[in-house]
């Protein structure tokens, strides 16, 4: 495998060197040389943040060798958040053009990367509420909530980030779908039913991507000349008796297209599970689930345009199910990363932290990735660990106070020493599925 001391220093250092001080003269972040340095600014407010979360205002103008009030000062200029956001989106593509260690699953072979896509929402403090209006319905119980929507891709067989978009909590999914960049021919696109748009699905049909997707429960489908609702035409597979079914179908009578539809019965023990699921989510929004979301819940309905010679019906399941990594990534993102942003922040300190949090926890998950993805049958949850303890003397590294190469070894080492996950006989692993379907 090749050494991890051969590729961090250089990424690290472009990252918080090179770009920070480029970037801090280009939004005019920094006008002429004082005390604040970019570099040490886009420092503190990712991997500082990230190792200290609660730190207050003293604690960050301490870490910047700067006073408080000085810093403070700099919570009043909007080239401050602009500056991070623009080093979190270009650092982005600095991480992601590094190559990091493929896992060799035959059925995610047979595809130029398998990249799932999903959302997540970050409350934000109501003095950013007209930047960034949120939904309203959380905790708050209030329209005027202030929020920012995630959009995230990553390589599900190396784990790295690739694609990020930022919008507010209102935009819709597939608008900021709409906005990454297209994958190459070749690969598979994974998204979840807020995604589902058919004229997005055409237009990756025409550039040779694949895409497998879930149907949503109101959509119609067209079989034997005939349109009828998702849910209707279940009920008579329901009454036929029918466990597996897959087929050409048109989707969508709006803009009709036509798909691989791939229908399987849920055994009714899960059937009753995500009954009772979607019951506690709907209940929590103050509504009742319709007989269309509850017909849906007795089946597995997806829709692709891989060929039956490439793809069968189970691996099909098993792909998309594999899209929860990247659930688990915005659960170390939250749980391990802190990604919150207080409510008692001013607007500019706020978009700051959110930027830099941001950043920061994109840092720490390339690193804990070096020595292998989330299906290398390593926890991924430790690795995450293991920087996480590093994460001060990596700090003290990038400041120049010790030898970066020789902490990065250190951090290799230690992440060599994970043990392998044992195979699981009752719940096999998503690694497991993937290589035994």
């Amino acid at each position: 495998m090749k050494s991890i001391s051969t590729l961090p220093p250089v990424v690290l250092q472009t990252i918080f060197g090179t770009l920070a001080t480029q970037l801090g003269r280009l939004t005019q972040f920094i006008r002429r040389q004082g005390k604040l340095d970019p570099c040490a600014f886009a420092r503190t407010f990712s991997l500082f943040l990230i190792r200290s979360p609660k730190a207050s205002l003293q604690q960050l103008a301490s870490e910047l060798s700067i006073t408080p009030s000085a810093l403070s000062q700099r919570f009043q200029q909007p080239a401050t958040a602009e500056f991070l956001r623009q080093l979190l989106l270009r650092s982005l593509g600095e991480l992601s053009l590094q190559k990091q260690s493929s896992t060799l699953i035959p059925l995610l072979q047979r595809f130029k990367g398998v990249y799932p896509t999903d959302c997540t929402t970050i409350g934000l403090p109501d003095g950013l509420v007209r930047k960034f209006p949120g939904c309203g319905g959380g905790a708050k119980k209030d329209d005027q909530t202030s929020a920012v929507k995630v959009l995230l891709q990553i390589n599900i067989s190396t784990g790295q980030s690739t694609q990020l978009v930022i919008e507010t909590g209102r935009t819709p999914d597939i608008t900021m779908l709409n906005k990454l960049k297209p994958l190459p021919p070749g690969a598979l696109e994974i998204a979840d039913l807020g995604f589902f748009d058919t004229e997005r699905l055409r237009a990756h049909n025409l550039r040779g991507v694949k895409w497998l997707t879930r149907l949503p429960a109101r959509i119609s489908v067209c079989e034997a000349g005939k349109w009828k609702e998702l849910a209707v035409w279940l009920r008579r597979l329901k009454s036929k008796g029918t466990e597996q079914w897959e087929g050409e179908l048109q989707v969508s009578k709006s803009s009709p297209l036509l798909m691989r539809v791939l229908v399987q019965r849920c055994p009714p023990k899960e059937a009753a599970r995500r009954r009772r699921k979607l019951r506690e989510r709907m209940k929590r929004k103050g509504k009742t689930p319709g007989w269309r979301q509850l017909e849906l819940c007795d089946w597995w309905v997806l829709a692709t345009n891989v060929e039956a010679q490439k793809l069968s019906l189970s691996e099909a399941s098993e792909l998309y199910r594999a899209r929860w990594q990247i659930e688990l990534v915005f659960k170390r993102w939250k749980s391990l990363g802190h990604v919150e942003v207080p409510s008692d922040l001013s607007a500019i300190r706020a978009e700051c932290e959110l930027y830099g949090r941001l950043l920061g926890v994109l840092v720490v998950d390339w690193l804990a990735l070096l020595r292998g993805g989330p299906l290398s049958g390593r926890s991924v949850w430790q690795a995450w660990q293991v920087v996480l303890e590093m994460l001060g003397v990596i700090i003290w590294a990038m400041k120049g106070l010790i030898c970066l190469r020789l902490v990065l070894n250190e951090l290799a080492d230690k992440l060599d020493r994970i043990p392998k996950q044992p195979k699981r006989k009752k719940r096999p692993s998503t690694r497991q599925r993937l290589m035994n379907t």
